[in-house]
């Protein structure tokens, strides 16, 4: 299994595994997109595979497919929360012992999303394992995590992948060379983000709403800019969002420098650049950094795309 950019985390891994002190629960922490599902799948090798996450033994090939019996991931549910259900089946499935061998691995991803029940489930689980349980969480958030469960894993903080990483990953999956090398820069090493975009999923539709959004600020469209702004419907999607035009943004004071765009949208780069002056286009960038904190402050939702428009367009 690559993993790109990660080659000093791998060391480490690879290292306490070889010396028997690879933790009962591993937890991985990082932004969005960083990586933390491959590295789980990478330590679920080194718990089952005989050769040290080899990458070639049908164990190794399982676990990479998410075929292997005894890995299993513990999924959300598409709104964003895990099910109580599922949770209670899950919990119950642990004293079920392997079928291939002496170990079975559970990957809880974004742990810190659980609610305070289940993070207590997970506390009793994890203080007294049956000695074939093993436990990989991955999480964005670790400071919303109860130091309890904390102080009972071993945390990895997951580094930024470098674009020249990304870029290569990208074309060891066959994507265009030029294409590679823009997503790369995009989205400053983010291999998750790149695939999210190449695969048509809810990223591609946040870029494509900024699209609409710089095209209507471009035309000096209040309404259009308002309706655009208005597809964000969660306060996550409108920060993303607000980050993606901020970069169009970006790209037209660049434009208003004599350089040259680089974002997606630089025809609407160009037409905003051809729009307003630089301190208007300033304003603007001001204004896109500030509600791209949108979700850290929980601003509400309407009034930050109302202030937005009356800001940059002057009412």
């Amino acid at each position: 299994m690559k993993l790109y950019g990660k080659s000093g985390l791998k060391q480490r891994l690879d290292g306490i595994t070889a010396k028997g002190r690879l933790s009962h629960a591993v937890l991985f922490s990082g932004h969005s997109g960083i990586g933390k599902k491959t590295l789980a799948r990478y330590t679920a090798e080194l718990f089952l595979c005989e050769n040290g996450a080899c990458g070639s033994c049908p164990t190794c090939r399982n676990i990479e497919n998410d075929t292997h019996p005894d890995v299993i991931f513990v999924k959300k549910q598409c709104d964003g929360k895990y099910a109580i259900d599922l949770f209670r089946e899950v919990m119950s499935s642990t004293v079920i012992r392997p079928n291939n061998g002496d170990v079975k691995v559970y990957v809880f991803e974004d742990c810190d999303t659980m609610r305070p029940e289940h993070q207590n489930a997970l506390l009793k689980l994890i203080e007294e394992p049956a000695d074939y349980l093993r436990f990989v969480f991955t999480c964005e958030n670790t400071s919303v995590i109860p130091e309890t469960v904390l102080s009972r894993v071993t945390e990895f903080e997951v580094p930024e992948t470098p674009v020249k990483d990304c870029e290569q990953a990208l074309l060891d999956c066959g994507v265009d060379k030029s294409k590679a090398r823009e997503l790369s820069e995009m989205f400053a090493g983010n291999i998750g983000k790149c695939k999210a975009v190449l695969e048509g999923g809810d990223e591609a539709a946040l870029i494509e709403t900024a699209r609409k959004a710089a095209e209507a600020l471009g035309a000096k469209d209040g309404f259009t800019l308002a309706a655009a702004l208005s597809d964000a419907k969660k306060r996550t999607d409108f920060s993303r969002v607000m980050e993606y035009l901020s970069r169009m943004i970006r790209d037209a004071l660049a434009v208003k420098s004599g350089c040259e765009a680089e974002f997606f949208g630089k025809k609407e780069s160009k037409r905003i650049a051809d729009s307003f002056s630089e301190e208007e286009i300033l304003n603007m960038l001001d204004a896109a950094f500030e509600l791209a904190k949108n979700e850290i402050y929980n601003l509400n939702l309407a009034l930050s795309q109302a202030y937005f428009v009356s800001r940059v367009l002057g009412g």
